[in-house]
């Protein structure tokens, strides 16, 4: 359901002319945009979507959650139950028999929201050495739903080294994060998510979100959070407005504005915006504009003295380039336009349409491919892989569909020719899935088309960033299955399938 009203940009004085060039550069694949919206003055004067990511689509987050975390420091502040200046060690007596190292005794609730613990590497840094390896490796211990509920980040945490005075040098470390979501559960034995829920979710009239939890069932906290575009836009709005909702202030307004002040500087960073970081928040530049910043194009971006935020969901590893036209551009759309300018504005602009699909495969039907009919029906099963696929079986004509069974329980999906058709998978998904190394998800909108006598088949997971393309040979006796996603983490995403004709 829609909160915030819609009008037109330029009841807004913003020059239409720049916010289609920087609304036309950002719908460019290059920035893998699925989702944009522009606010002023509390109202959407700008927004478009990619399919198949639909508006009200729940998304992950990644790294936006990590200002979510900071806000609920800040209730707990304003509540009376920790100061910033909280040793952290001593919130955990119980995981230490002695006192720990010289700097971890210094470590306090404000260093590790400025991600400045004194580590000399980020704890979270440790990778697995095989693929779904469960090893107890902050935060990534798990693959595929499957890990040990003797393995507690926070104690590995409390466990490490810290070789630097804390306060002084900036890692960024989700474990930093973490730490800040076990402090907020050990003193109000809430987990983060329910203890944000009746201070900030329900006045902001968030009722659909997601968090992920670890195998101590703490909220992660530094990433896992999944919310719709326009709930994401109320958080943001409700930054812009320092605390304040619909009449009330919900939080004290002191720490907003000093939760988005500067308290690190980042040197040495070859990202042009990334240069300072307030508490759990990127500053960017020197005007005072600040966001959070998600892996591959999640991000929210306040800009303060414009009365304006932005919102937008993507898909690409080169997201951060994205922040050049935002800070570019769109700012300069936004800023007061020159006298006689505004009669230059062309009033036909449709900020609203929809972005072209980047991931449509190209190439011709089923009905218009004549072998694809001695392969219809015919069922593949795989050995032991990654992606949980234990058989497939394609049935070709003018509606193709692909009966997918994963780890013994099949779904029905129809795969649209140059469009999109929504299903689900037999994924079961929980409170613990890692969108860091998960490989298919429940929810999925499909195409696919033949070319050069292969056939194509997209699985975008919509509410994700993740697509995944298949490239599938039929062989006398069998199926090799290219595998590749867009973006990830887990390299193994682009691998080879051989299944078995039975």
């Amino acid at each position: 359901m829609r909160y915030f009203e819609r009008i037109k940009p330029d009841m807004e004085r913003i020059d239409e002319k720049k916010l289609k060039i920087a609304l036309d550069k950002l719908a460019q694949p290059y920035y893998g945009a699925q989702a944009l919206m522009l606010l002023r003055h509390g109202k959407v004067v700008a927004e478009r979507y990619r399919a198949p990511y639909q508006e009200g689509a729940m998304h992950c987050l990644f790294s936006v959650s990590k200002s979510f975390t900071a806000i609920a420091v800040g209730f707990a502040k304003q509540e009376g139950l920790l100061t910033l200046d909280d040793l952290v060690y001593r919130y955990f007596p119980e995981y230490f028999k002695g006192e720990p190292c010289e700097n971890m005794q210094k470590l306090r609730i404000r260093h590790l929201l400025m991600m400045a613990a004194g580590f000399d590497r980020a704890p979270d840094d440790f990778k697995r050495k095989y693929p779904g390896e469960v090893v107890n490796d902050f935060p990534y211990s798990y693959a595929n739903l499957h890990f040990s509920d003797t393995i507690d980040w926070a104690k590995d945490f409390l466990h490490s080294y810290i070789s630097e005075e804390p306060g002084n040098r900036f890692i960024y470390s989700s474990a930093c994060t973490y730490m800040l979501s076990a402090i907020i559960q050990k003193i109000t034995k809430l987990t983060l998510l329910d203890y944000l829920r009746p201070r900030l979710l329900e006045p902001l009239h968030i009722e659909r979100v997601q968090w992920q939890v670890c195998s101590q069932n703490r909220n992660v906290g530094g990433w896992g959070m999944s919310l719709n575009n326009e709930d994401l836009a109320k958080f943001a709005q409700f930054m812009l407005q320092q605390g304040f909702w619909e009449g009330k202030q919900l939080l004290d307004k002191s720490y907003v504005e000093e939760m988005t002040q500067s308290h690190t500087h980042i040197a040495n960073r070859s990202a042009k915006w990334e240069k300072a970081f307030g508490y759990q928040v990127w500053i960017l530049g020197e005007s005072g504009d600040y966001g959070g910043i998600g892996a591959f194009g999640q991000m929210y971006i306040v800009f303060p003295k414009l009365d304006a935020v932005f919102i937008m969901y993507g898909a690409s590893r080169t997201y951060m380039k994205a922040l050049d036209v935002i800070m570019g551009d769109l700012k300069a759309a936004l800023e007061e336009p020159a006298a006689g300018e505004r009669e230059n504005k062309i009033t036909s602009l449709n900020t609203n349409r929809e972005m072209e699909s980047m991931y449509l495969p190209e190439g011709i039907s089923s009905w218009d491919m004549p072998r694809a009919q001695q392969y219809t029906g015919l069922r593949y099963v795989f050995g032991s892989n990654l992606f949980g696929i234990t058989s497939v079986c394609f049935q070709f004509g003018t509606q193709d569909k692909l009966l997918l069974e994963i780890e013994g329980k099949q779904t029905e999906l129809i795969l649209g020719y140059n469009y999109w058709e929504y299903g689900e998978t037999a994924v079961e998904e929980n409170q613990y899935m890692d969108t860091h190394n998960q490989l298919i998800y429940r929810q999925v909108a499909c195409a696919s088309a033949w070319r050069e006598q292969k056939y194509h088949v997209v699985l975008a997971f919509y509410e994700t960033c993740y697509i995944l393309e298949w490239e599938c040979t039929f062989l006398p006796h069998g199926i090799k299955i290219k595998t590749k996603r867009n973006v990830g983490f887990v390299a193994e995403a682009n691998s080879e399938l051989i299944g078995i004709r039975i």
